[in-house]
């Protein structure tokens, strides 16, 4: 099974732009493929504008749904959306044209001020997909332990972490994103934008890694997809290799 993570500067509030950005890319893509894109690939953080962008996020879903389903892909990433007032950072599962699942961001960063603009979400979960059982982890989210391990108590296979994570914390991604990998015996997919993107630099350094931590694929700060062929059976060789009970 290919799974890809593609890795882009975005246009902070230039949604047009963006979207045609990411299809450009998608459209290179394997029929029945696993695909992470960005945190926030629709606007970036342009969160003065939120309210705008929230009414952009149907029409995307809707073409991100067609896409899907014309090449049977699973594709996530997180859009703003709102709910009973409340604006969310939501992680979303397309599966062959279908929204499956939605999780919003449950630990928002403040040092850039998330918090003053999003609404905090409460729970995680796996979400059984044509392509494997998937957990979400969304940029900041990857520090927390606690949460991979409710993802694997759950019976995690991949976790998909899309992310806007900043430059001078570079290393931190690359470490965690290993560690996660690592501790979980879980796929790791990491898709995160890189350059600078309103005020603030991105790391890029997106990868996929394989549940014994090895290194499948990696960006460090270019645009650009990056894809793995892996086989769900590995979690489960691992584990059964290093029994680690939950």
């Amino acid at each position: 099974m290919l799974v890809y993570a593609l890795q882009v500067n975005l246009e902070l509030g230039n949604t047009e732009k963006n979207i045609e950005k990411i299809f450009s890319y998608l459209k290179d893509v394997e029929k029945g493929s696993l695909v992470l894109l960005p945190e926030m690939f629709s606007c970036g953080f342009d969160n003065e504008n939120l309210e705008k962008h929230i009414k952009e996020t149907p029409f995307i879903y809707k073409k991100l749904k067609e896409f899907s389903h014309e090449k049977h892909l699973v594709i996530s990433g997180t859009l703003p959306e709102k709910s009973r007032s409340y604006i969310y950072n939501k992680a979303f599962v397309i599966d062959n044209g279908e929204i499956v699942y939605k999780q919003a961001k449950v630990k928002l960063f403040r040092p850039t001020g998330e918090h003053k603009y999003f609404r905090a979400g409460k729970t995680f979960d796996v979400t059984e997909s044509s392509n494997g059982n998937l957990g979400i982890m969304i940029c900041f989210e990857l520090r927390f332990p606690n949460i991979s391990y409710t993802l694997r108590k759950k019976g995690v296979e991949i976790i998909l972490v899309p992310a806007q994570w900043g430059k001078p914390r570079k290393t931190h991604l690359e470490i965690l994103s290993r560690a996660r990998a690592i501790e979980d015996q879980s796929f790791v997919v990491v898709s995160n934008t890189t350059g600078k993107i309103g005020d603030i630099e991105y790391a890029g350094s997106s990868g996929i890694y394989d549940p014994w931590g090895e290194t499948l694929a990696f960006i460090d700060e270019n645009e650009g997809m990056i894809s793995a062929d892996i086989n769900l059976n590995e979690v489960y060789r691992v584990r059964k290799k290093i029994k680690m009970e939950i």
